[in-house]
């Protein structure tokens, strides 16, 4: 009968579980800036165009990952955080585009982040159209 009270006892299992659930959570702890589902292509082809007023240059850069938000890239050349870059894109398929971006992260150079001005809803669609390894980071 012992057994039979602990089971129909739900108060206390209620107490354990909403005791872990009250507690205070700091919000910014778990709030992931990468909301968006990033692919990894190598059938992507990739430029960045640097926005300088003396020397614009043309990168070729290796794509990392990609989403609608923003990707991550690797170059031999130095980029400067928060500088404006134009990103081009090329697909197998012909498909191309240019986007407008931000150096969001180059603590890890050669490495760098880009956070697109937009949100491209365009690219995110092709994306998932053009997908055929199912490789996500």
């Amino acid at each position: 009968m012992a057994n039979n009270d602990f089971m129909g006892n739900t108060d206390f299992l209620e107490d354990i579980f909403f005791d872990e659930l009250d507690q205070e959570v700091e919000l910014d702890a778990l709030v992931n800036k990468r909301i968006s589902v990033r692919y990894r292509r190598n059938d992507i082809k990739a430029i960045v165009k640097t926005h300088s007023l003396l020397f614009p240059r043309l990168i070729k850069v290796v794509l990392l990952d990609i989403s609608s938000k923003g990707a991550a890239i690797q170059c031999n050349k130095k980029l400067k955080p928060k500088s404006r870059v134009s990103f081009f894109l090329k697909f197998q398929d012909g498909r191309r585009f240019t986007i407008q971006a931000i150096v969001a992260n180059n603590q890890a150079a050669p490495r760098y982040g880009l956070k697109f001005d937009t949100y491209q809803t365009e690219l995110a669609d092709h994306l998932l159209s053009t997908q055929t390894d199912l490789l996500f980071s």
